[in-house]
Parts: structure tokens; sequence; C-alpha cells
């Protein structure tokens, strides 16, 4: 399985970025009939609640702890002959006994999915369809559990009064966003132009309230640190000193004599020369190279800035950008067809940054990672109680390997191998920006 020591930006500052109308959902849960989140903390400690489960079955058949349970119309299998993902309501994974639908997922790809069908044969858009089912799922399935969690704490009354208000929240912030996005003026004219590219407003609906709710467990449930102590910082920097490794680099001036631009050769070094004279006499290097250079930042007195050692094609330059005394001209260099003279404005020589220079990077850091490792925390103590099965699940090897596998889906139930599979949040599918770059 895949672990990530990358820190993944979607998660910092994950609390922060909900949206204004979640301030309503904090109301809600303080509010007489909450009957607080499934995890139990005592003495700082983690105690697991046993879950409320609902099994969503996809056949007949006696469940492990000796439910019983009855065939239903949802079925979870792959699309079969050259039908796709969008032809029927298509389950691809039961979370908690809620089923997860293709077009729950497809949705956000609906306008390049419309593209791609006009240019793909009916096998290569299902296969396309399927690999972005497959990238996204896990993300998908780690934020309906918070979600699902979020409402569990609340009583009937609750929940019900937190529908009413994600409902008002939708309309009005993001049902504007989408008649704006799309160019409409109408709600009627929202709902053609989305079924036009596959999917429904109330898909949509149902996609933003469940954002927002994962949001906010998470909010609620996370404990991220901001202050960390300067021994922290400092082992930090040294284990990571090579993400923090400068090449040599100098801001430096120019004043550059074409001979193209005079009778000859000679006549381009008496120009020079006399610039060079007008240095050494105390004129300022920017007002010596507006007045006789020729080169393309004469304008600016001849300023060119940061620049790395190596990119100097001249070792001549390289050499005197880097060894004389910042201000002082070089000698005049003669290259093929020009002369030149340079200064060194600012220099960097290279090396690990100093810690003193960069500390608020660091403990900026540090908190991003710490949000990380406390969304993994989260979603993980959600996964140990999860009942997840998929469409791709295989027998013995379930797609998402966590909680226990108690739906005898197509492909066969999960099997004791499934009991010795990772089963931390990094394996579990946390989606995060350092998971998409590593996509990439």
């Amino acid at each position: 399985m895949m672990r990530h020591s990358v820190l993944p930006k979607r998660l910092v500052g994950l609390a922060a970025s909900c949206l204004p109308g979640l301030v309503m959902i904090v109301l809600v849960t303080v509010l007489p009939g909450c009957r607080g989140l499934p995890w139990d903390r005592t003495a700082g400690e983690v105690r697991e609640v046993p879950p409320k489960v609902t099994v969503l079955p996809t056949g007949s058949g006696e469940i492990d702890d000796g439910t019983s349970v009855q065939a239903t119309s949802l079925q979870m299998a792959l699309p079969t002959g050259e039908s796709d993902w969008l032809s029927q309501t298509q389950v691809v994974a039961i979370v908690n006994g809620e089923p997860v639908f293709a077009s729950e997922i497809l949705h956000r790809q609906a306008g390049a999915l419309a593209a791609a069908r006009q240019q793909l044969t009916p096998p290569q858009y299902r296969a396309l369809q399927g690999d972005l089912i497959r990238k996204q799922l896990k993300g998908y399935i780690d934020r309906r559990m918070m979600a699902q969690a979020m409402r569990n704490g609340l009583e009937q009354d609750r929940q019900e009064f937190l529908d009413t208000q994600l409902d008002k929240v939708f309309a009005e912030q993001e049902l504007p966003q989408l008649l704006k996005g799309r160019q409409v003026q109408s709600v009627v004219a929202l709902k053609r132009k989305l079924g036009e590219e596959g999917t429904t407003l109330e898909v949509l609906k149902e996609d933003f309230q469940q954002q927002q709710l994962a949001m906010e467990y998470l909010r609620q449930s996370a404990r991220p640190r901001e202050d960390f102590s300067p021994s922290e910082m400092m082992a930090w920097y040294r284990s990571h000193l090579e993400e923090f490794q400068t090449t040599p680099r100098v801001r430096w001036r120019q004043i550059l004599v074409s001979n193209a631009n005079y009778l000859d050769r000679d006549s381009a070094l008496r120009v020079i020369e006399v610039a060079k004279s007008k240095l050494d006499g105390g004129e300022s290097f920017a007002a010596v190279a507006r007045e006789l250079s020729d080169g393309p930042v004469a304008a600016e007195g001849g300023l060119w800035d940061w620049t790395d050692k190596e990119s100097f094609k001249d070792e001549r330059i390289a050499d005197a950008l880097f060894r004389l005394p910042l201000g002082t001209s070089s000698r005049i260099f003669e290259g093929k067809g020009f002369f030149q003279l340079v200064v060194a404005v600012e220099r960097e020589e290279g090396g690990a940054a100093k810690f003193e220079t960069i500390q608020p990077q660091i403990e900026k850091r540090l908190a991003d990672e710490n949000r990380v490792q406390e969304m993994e925390r989260v979603v993980g103590e959600l996964q140990l109680t999860a009942q997840i099965t998929t469409v791709f699940d295989k027998p013995g090897k379930p797609f998402f390997p966590t909680g226990r596998q108690v739906i005898p889906g197509p492909l066969g139930p999960a099997s004791e191998e499934a009991k010795g599979l990772d089963l931390s949040p990094s394996a579990a599918g946390v989606d995060s920006p350092a998971r998409r770059q590593e996509k990439k």
C-alpha cells in the first residue's frame, strides 16, 4: 500500500476553509439533543464506542453477526457489455449501509467526460470512467464516513434542523455560483445544462452537503497543534536539510558594447575603455550602463536578476562575479563580437539555509504536518469500525481493507487474508494534495 510522507496541502487549514454557512453546523452540535460524536475520550485516550450499523446487502443470506438480510434492488457489480458506469443506478461502494453511486463521484468530471465520450470508443470511455472512480473512491469514502459520523452525533430533530440549514446554505451560497459558472439565469436552465453534462442538481447538492458535514466533523474532532518548541523545530530542520539547500547565485550588472554597433572592433574597444575609465573615476555602474551599454538590460542600468552560477557559459564572468568583492567592477572581457564589464550587486554562496532565516517557515510546516496527522487519526478511528465493500473488491483482497467486510458482494466476501493488510490511515486512502501530487 502506498504511504505518504509528503505534506498534503488540501488538508492544511481544512477546518478554516469551511464556508461561512458552516457556522450554523457548529450551533446545531451544541443545542440540546446532541448525543455526541461516536468516539468517547477519557483522560486523553480514545475509546471505541460500538456504532449502530445498517447493512445494505447485495444478496441474501446470513451476516456473520446473525442478522438476517434480504436481497435488494441495488446491485453492486461491474458494468457488463457495452454499458458504462452511468447507464444505470450503479453502486460502486457501500459504506456503513449507505450506497455510493458512480454518479456521485464522476459528476466532478462531467464536462471532461462529455468531451471524452465524443473521442473515445465505448470500451475506452468505460475504462476511463472506471479509472477515475478507482482513483477517487477512497477519498470519497473517507468523506462519507465523516459525514455519517457528524449526523450520528445528533438526535433526529437536530438532524432535520441541520438538513434545513444545509439546504439554505446551498441555495444562498452554492447555487448562485453554479448559475454563474454555467452562464445560465434560472434553475430550470441549470438543470438542463447539468443534464447535458451527465449530472443533476440533486447530486451536486448532496455532494456539497456531505463536504460541509465532513469538514465540520474534522474541525470538531481534530486537535492540531500550532506551537512548537525550538528543539522540535531544530530537529525537524536537521532531518530536512536537503530541502533547504541553495545553489550559489548572484544579482549583477553588465555593460555590454557590441562590435556591430560601431565601425569596427577597435571602435567598440575604445567605448568600453571609456566606460571603464568612468567607473574608475567614481561614476556609478548603473549610470554608465545606461549611457554606454547596448546590452538587453541597458535601460535598467545593466541589472540582471538572480542568476545561478552554473548558468554562466563564460567561466571568466562567473569567476569575477563570485570572487570579486560586491560593488567592485571586473576587468574588460572580450567575447565573440562584443566587450563587457560586470559587477556583483548581491550574492548568495549556496549551501543549507540558516535555521534563523527559515524558522517561521519551519514552524508552519510542522503545523501543517500535524494537521495532516490529526486528519489521518480522525479518519483512521472511523475506519476501525467501518463496514465497507466496493465493486472493486476481490476474494481475500478488498479494495478498501479496513474494518469488517460484512457484505457478501458478487466478487465474494473478504477472507482471512484481509486481516493482515495495511490498515494505516495513509493506506486507507486519505485524499490529499500530496496524494494527488504522487498520482501525477
